[in-house]
């Protein structure tokens, strides 16, 4: 199920869950490291039916970008060993 978040302007970001492809099609399309977190949200944000490229995303308001970086990062927490 994917996680919805309501951006600043209203429209409706859902973040699906990602997979190993996502993260490897985000490292291609990034042109440095430090883009790979931006384009690894394209990948998995859709914002109103529609998915953007990481350029897209890199013009959302700040706000937008570090709730969306928090939504993703929290998919991809390592999950506490079983007891």
């Amino acid at each position: 199920m994917a996680q919805e978040i309501t951006l600043k302007d209203g429209r409706i970001a859902k973040i699906k869950s990602g997979k190993g492809l996502d993260l490897l099609n985000a490292q291609k399309k990034a042109k440095t490291s430090d883009e790979i977190p931006y384009a690894l949200i394209a990948e998995l944000t859709e914002i109103d039916g529609q998915y953007l490229v990481y350029e897209d995303i890199l013009q959302l308001p700040i706000e937008d970008v570090i709730n969306l970086q928090a939504a993703i990062s929290g998919k991809f927490q390592p999950s506490a060993p079983s007891a």
